[in-house]
């Protein structure tokens, strides 16, 4: 693409009204262009952007037989009715009235409509399980958009959802399509985080968020820089002193002790290896499950239970040190005191467990972690049969028994992974696109082009090299001076450039320049295909 033949609307001053780095860097380098609040247009510059990332993911779920489908954005209201969101959603859906006085909405989602399209495709188990994606448009009445396209009222993602006959084929695939987020944000080169959510407004009981951290993010979370797992803030004040409880056989008839009690962190997998070497249980280990038993031995400010010498405790490292811990058991109706750690509580046995795949609470760690602020970028539910039951979507399994399907819902915020790139990548110049979703990964400037016709052929012959190995290129034309080509090309965040003078075609060089640390060094121009083939 020659720069004369396309449009470079870059800008060299900060835009009012613009409260973040990415807004104002996606304003200037001429990638969207505002036509009322929270509506905006792309540009071919933020066009190309959207069009890499969007086959960045696309291809991974193809690989993985992920089926792309397109469903309307507009829905029947009635449909949201049904599933009761309508009222949920309140005032952030848009609604519209047709001439015959119908009611549909401008969807924000596509959890009803799949459920309705495929109740009438999917007749056997054997279909099944099965996955469906799409990238379009989505609507919210926001009621303050702010940070460009970051809250705004339309916005591009991708939406998938999945559909199984039972709990345990979901989970797998939640899991799989979890993996593949990882995947995905790492292919974009993104800082990101995952954190155990709210399904909120969704449904569902299990729901992750993939969070990029961001100066401007909504969200605080805290994370170790060892782990990929975070958690929100106010999450982890809350929660950071909740313990799991576990009551295990003892050899009662070789030990004083009639029972042992496991204590361990609420985010921390239990382990059985660690309770192998303690002599006084029972070998295999094997835990106590009945209600009746678990009342009867459960941690309460009275004595009955840190006094009592019938009692094994044990205990696991992580969370010895900690000053006092909470209780949380649904069935425990009453408001619980804290117990003193420690202090009334003797116990017999310290153990470590392995770490769980979530959040790590480590008390004695506090200074290894950190707290950030992050944008949402993505977030996988677990539905189950929230909506397939409303519209009762059946099956037979393969037992003959009729089953309500349960489903899956997963969703990657395009329009916030661009804003989050532009965040975690840009200096005083602009932005710095990781080549894989940079507008064009190479940009050529020639200088005095237009008077040296040796420089002219030569920039002109590398372009059509570039170009014929399929390599993305803007060949900078214009009759600018060097320092206003070279800003422009910083400003859109190129990753390369090739900068050809009369100094350097004597020695048959060019100057290749690197967008991230600014640096140059002189290339052969016979080894500069080569080169450039292993950068990209």
């Amino acid at each position: 693409m020659f720069t004369t033949k396309y449009l470079l609307s870059t800008m060299k001053e900060v835009p009012a009204n613009t409260e973040s780095i990415s807004h104002q860097l996606m304003l200037r380098s001429g990638m969207i262009r505002m036509l009322s609040s929270g509506i905006y247009t792309w540009l071919p510059t933020g066009y190309r952007v959207i069009k890499k990332i969007i086959k960045i993911i696309s291809d991974v779920l193809d690989q993985h037989g992920y089926m792309e489908l397109c469903m309307p954005i507009i829905q029947p209201k009635k449909l949201w009715d049904q599933s009761g969101r309508t009222q949920l959603y309140g005032k952030e859906l848009i609604n519209i009235i047709d001439r015959r006085k119908k009611k549909y909405i401008l969807s924000p989602t596509h959890e009803e409509a799949i459920n309705h399209i495929l109740h009438q495709e999917i007749h056997s188990y054997k279909q099944l399980p099965i996955v469906f994606y799409q990238i379009q448009k989505k609507f919210r009445d926001e009621i303050r958009p702010r940070f460009g396209v970051i809250r705004s009222v339309e916005f591009l993602m991708k939406d998938a959802y999945s559909f199984h006959i039972n709990t345990h084929s979901l989970q797998k695939t939640y899991e799989t399509v979890k993996n593949i987020y990882i995947k995905i944000f790492k292919k974009l080169q993104l800082d990101f985080k995952i954190i155990e959510a709210d399904s909120k407004i969704m449904g569902g009981s299990i729901s992750h968020e993939f969070h990029a951290i961001s100066n401007i993010g909504e969200d605080k979370i805290i994370f170790s820089k060892y782990s990929t797992d975070a958690i929100n803030i106010n999450k982890y004040n809350k929660q950071k002193n909740k313990i799991k409880i576990y009551l295990i056989k003892t050899k009662s008839n070789q030990s004083q002790y009639s029972i042992a009690v496991l204590l361990i962190h609420k985010y921390t997998s239990l382990n059985t290896e660690s309770l192998q070497r303690i002599d006084i249980l029972k070998h295999p280990i094997k835990f106590i499950k009945s209600k009746k038993m678990i009342l009867t031995y459960k941690l309460t400010t009275d004595k009955k239970f840190y006094d009592n010498q019938n009692i094994f405790i044990i205990v696991d490292s992580k969370i010895v040190n900690m000053p006092y811990f909470i209780i949380k058991k649904k069935w425990f109706d009453k408001q619980l005191t804290p117990i003193l750690w420690n202090k009334k509580i003797i116990f017999n046995q310290v153990i470590t467990t392995k770490n769980s795949s979530q959040f790590i609470y480590d008390n004695t760690n506090k200074n290894k972690l950190q707290i950030k602020n992050s944008i949402e970028i993505g977030h996988i539910f677990q539905i189950g049969k929230k909506y397939s039951k409303n519209i009762n979507f059946s099956i037979y399994d393969k037992n003959h028994n009729k089953k309500t399907l349960q489903m899956g819902c997963y969703g990657i915020g395009i329009n916030r992974i661009i804003s989050s790139i532009i965040e975690q990548n840009h200096d005083n110049n602009g932005i710095i696109w990781p080549h894989c979703v940079a507008p064009f990964q190479i940009f050529i400037i020639p200088i005095n082009m237009h008077k040296n016709k040796n420089i002219n052929n030569i920039a002109k012959l590398i372009y059509k090299k570039l170009k014929y190995n399929c390599i993305d290129v803007l060949f900078d034309n214009r009759k600018e001076n060097l320092g206003k080509m070279f800003a422009d090309m910083n400003l859109i965040g190129i990753p390369y450039g090739i900068i050809i003078s009369s100094n350097t075609i004597e020695t048959k060089e060019i100057e290749f320049y690197i967008r991230k640390n600014n640096s140059k060094k002189r290339i052969l121009i016979s080894q500069l295909l080569p080169f450039i083939k292993t950068i990209i």
